[in-house]
Parts: structure tokens; C-alpha cells; sequence
């Protein structure tokens, strides 16, 4: 298991550079990551079964798929989803093959067999919640620290020379 040091140092190099408005947006996040990376995350909310997790990565052919829970708050929703993120940006590696066509417009059926096949150890479960929290928790500072993020080029330059909402990143 890593340590902490260890996965801050995942979140500094994955997050350098993607230059992420506050407060944070999941949408954004996985849009600049999977720009950089030359792979589109694509954010699927589905009613997933009882019982299941409550958020899934998948990897297709032509991107990635973060399923997350349709029936749940924004909150919720957003820490799914980086916790998701958290399993990628950690290289864990997912089970499932499906078919892009598949996971685009999926039918519930495949879906939720689909869903049913991923599972993580718990060290990686670990991991991953870890990553999220650490995420959260740097974007709640930063967000407490400089509210949002200036839509105007040159004020957005200033906050980046003062510091900005890069925290610890």
C-alpha cells in the first residue's frame, strides 16, 4: 500500500497543468485530464443495482467510462467520480471488456453484467477513496482560501502568480 506522501505526489503530477477553475468541477477534471492523456473520460450516470458499487470505471477502445450512481445527491455524484478518477489517475487496473457502442447508450442489461464483473481489492478501494479525499480536501482549501477562480485572463494570471488556488499541487 502507498503511503500518503506517495499519493500526493500521484495527484501533483496528474493535476499539474490542467489548470482546474474553482470550485472544482468533476466535469472539467475528467475533460483536461482526458484531453492531456488523448483519451476521453466520459461520465455515465446509471441506476446502478443494490448492492453494487456506487461508481465503476471501464475502459473501451476509445475511451474511458466513469459510471456513476444516477440516484444519489451532487455531492455524492462528485465524490464517485473522483474516486473513479482516483482508480485511473493510481494505474488500477479494471476487469470488463465491453464494446464502445456499448457504453455509450448502454442497455441495462449489459450494463449492469458489465458492472458486476469490476471489482478492486480493498488496498486499491483504499487507495482510490484516499485519492479523493486528498482531492476534496485541497479543493476545499483552496476554494475557502481564494473563492473562484477569475474568468478574466489577466486576473486569472495574478491569482496563478500569487498562488492562486494551487495549494500544495
Amino acid at each position: 500500500m502507498r503511503s500518503e506522501r506517495a499519493l500526493r505526489l500521484i495527484i501533483r503530477d496528474s493535476l499539474r497543468g490542467l489548470d482546474l477553475d474553482l470550485p472544482l468541477n468533476v466535469t472539467q477534471l475528467c475533460d483536461r485530464y482526458g484531453a492531456r492523456r488523448g483519451r476521453p473520460i466520459k461520465l455515465i450516470a446509471h441506476p446502478l443495482p443494490a448492492g453494487m458499487p456506487n461508481g465503476v470505471w471501464l475502459a473501451a477502445s476509445d475511451a474511458d467510462y466513469f459510471f456513476y450512481q444516477e440516484n444519489t445527491t451532487p455531492v455524492h455524484r462528485d465524490q464517485i467520480i473522483i474516486h473513479e478518477f482516483g482508480h485511473m489517475i493510481a494505474g488500477h487496473q479494471m476487469l470488463g471488456d465491453l464494446a464502445a457502442a456499448a457504453l455509450a447508450e448502454p442497455d441495462p442489461d449489459d450494463a449492469d453484467a458489465a458492472l458486476a464483473r469490476t471489482c478492486y481489492s480493498d488496498e486499491r478501494e483504499w487507495e482510490a477513496e484516499m485519492l479523493a479525499s486528498l482531492i476534496i480536501t485541497w479543493a476545499t482549501e483552496a476554494r475557502e482560501a481564494v473563492g473562484h477562480t477569475a474568468q478574466h485572463q489577466g486576473l486569472r494570471g495574478i491569482q496563478r502568480v500569487l498562488g492562486g488556488h494551487r495549494g500544495w499541487l
